[in-house]
């Protein structure tokens, strides 16, 4: 039939043509299992698909590889967390997981078995934690003419902008004197109310956002209504995510053109029905994380927290109550800009969207076949070696400021540090004690259960606690060792005497409880 014969189609049934001269490959090859190309490599996707959809940059039209790893019946409520037993030093908060964001600041897996360790995080801008209050002097003293002559500029060269009052979020420090806290002092940038209730909050000063804040977060979340408010902890800027989600555009953009070049409409459809879908989906899914926050400002124990691992490693962190609350203690909540209903209706969208793509796919012409396939086999290596990369690189956590205060003589409790076959051999219980020295106290180790509540564990906690402030080379292995070796019989609780009983072995074992593996299923994570 003389519709049959490709010489004497339209120029339009030309472009939807996969039989015409040029369609097909040298001796009849085709690419059919392009697409299967397109939806191999959801390991790789799925670890990056929480990353991916945290910014503005996930609604760009662009191919993906194993875009189905995006189609979930449902959405994680939650970051994931990673196991290990975390107490509050002060608080006696006892929780088996530590948070996303803290696990990025302080990798436990990175972590030897024994080893101890010991960080300080503050807040990098005291501003996003409360508890500045203006000088009088700065609050009362900027008049117009001293505007003008400062150059509209303050002595410290920052604009001051004044915001809605902040409230106080913790007590004082100890060592500054109550008479210097509510006198106000030229030279002070801020001063701190010794009781945070006696008066009114006074207005804050913030720095102005630098261009590179204020694209990141609107990147996290974009809004038309200015509420002086950044995003806890947004997505960085320049995350890899980012930077390959702009190849992907361009690459999406050069598939179509030479689809068009080569008249290929099949294969213009296909990634253009991909693109979107990508799209569709991205919207789906994104979201932005919420930290929790004190809602109150009485007065509250300090935030530390130590958390051991199931290798016996200890970790002590030193933090204010609020930096506590956003990382340890509270959790972090992903807020959808979509609603759970609309999500499923974007879902089904996408899904298919995907199916029609999968189809046209098999019928592009050879050689939008090769440009699609080496597309998605280059962006399936980019985003496997994106897998390889720290997690810190994903993530703006310059809102924490980390220093390292571990003590030099325990740097290395991992390690042999001395001929002692006792004191300098790496062990559990040398690393409890370096705790021990740090915190000045033993109650964490019984709610934690770091070691058990024998009265043979318990006289060696009461001798390490007041070690820990007048010996610091207390021979804590060595005193372990005669005290396991004395009768229960003699050896007598202070607290809660009880009547003697046969010595069980198995009742000293240290710790008492252990780290639980989570439930947590790898392939739902996204980092």
């Amino acid at each position: 039939m003389a519709d049959d014969d490709p010489a004497t189609r339209s120029p339009a049934a030309w472009w939807f043509s996969s039989d015409v001269p040029g369609a097909e490959g040298p001796w009849g090859w085709r690419l059919d299992v392009v697409t299967l190309l397109a939806v191999i490599g959801e390991s790789s996707i799925a670890e990056h698909t929480q990353t991916i959809t945290a910014s503005i940059f996930c609604l760009f039209p662009r191919i993906i590889p194993a875009p189905q790893a995006f189609l979930k019946p449902s959405r994680p409520p939650r970051l994931p967390e990673t196991t290990a037993k975390m107490t509050g030093v002060h608080s006696g908060v006892v929780l088996d997981t530590v948070g996303f964001f803290a696990n990025i600041i302080h990798p436990l897996d990175e972590l030897a078995p024994f080893s101890f360790k010991v960080l300080e995080i503050t807040h990098t801008d005291r501003n996003n934690a409360g508890g500045m209050e203006v000088s009088p002097i700065l609050s009362r003293g900027t008049t117009f003419f001293s505007r003008l002559r400062t150059g509209n500029k303050s002595s410290n060269n920052s604009r001051n902008i004044i915001h809605p009052p902040s409230i106080p979020r913790g007590p004082p420090p100890d060592d500054i004197k109550e008479t210097k806290r509510d006198t106000p002092t030229p030279n002070a940038g801020y001063s701190t109310s010794a009781d945070v209730e006696a008066a009114a909050p006074a207005q804050g000063i913030t720095k102005r956002m630098t261009f590179k804040e204020k694209a990141q977060d609107f990147a996290a979340n974009p809004t038309l209504i200015n509420d002086k408010g950044r995003p806890a902890v947004p997505a960085t800027l320049y995350s890899p995510v980012h930077i390959l989600a702009f190849f992907s555009v361009m690459l999406t953009a050069s598939i179509i053109g030479f689809a068009a070049h080569y008249q290929d409409g099949t294969a213009i459809l296909a990634v253009s029905l991909i693109a979107f879908a990508s799209s569709v989906v991205g919207w789906a899914s994104w979201w932005k994380p919420l930290l929790m926050k004190r809602s109150h400002t009485n007065k509250v124990p300090r935030g530390d927290v130590i958390i051991r691992t199931r290798e016996g490693a200890f970790l002590l962190v030193k933090c204010t109550e609020e930096v506590a609350r956003e990382l340890y203690s509270g959790t972090e909540e992903c807020e959808y800009h979509v609603g759970g209903q609309a999500y499923r209706v974007l879902m089904g969208l996408g899904t298919s969207m995907l199916m029609i793509a999968v189809i046209l796919l098999g019928n592009c012409k050879w050689n939008s076949q090769i440009f699609i396939g080496a597309s998605y086999i280059t962006l399936n290596g980019l985003y496997w070696g994106m897998g390889l990369l720290p997690k810190k690189y994903f993530w703006d956590l310059s809102r924490y400021k980390v220093v390292d205060q571990t003590p030099k003589e325990a740097m290395h409790a991992d390690k042999t540090n001395s001929a002692d076959k006792r004191e300098g051999v790496p062990s559990y219980t040398r690393t409890l004690w370096y705790a021990i020295r740090e915190t000045k106290r033993t109650a964490w180790i019984e709610r934690s259960g770091a070691a058990p509540a024998t009265p043979q564990w318990l006289k060696w906690l009461a001798e390490a606690e007041v070690a820990s402030n007048e010996d610091p080379n207390w021979p804590s292995v060595a005193r372990k060792d005669e005290i396991m070796k004395v009768d229960e019989d003699v050896t007598r609780s202070p607290v809660n005497p009880e009547p003697a009983r046969a010595f069980d072995e198995a009742e000293q074992k240290a710790p008492f409880t252990e780290v639980q593996p989570h439930d947590w299923r790898p392939s739902d994570t996204t980092l």
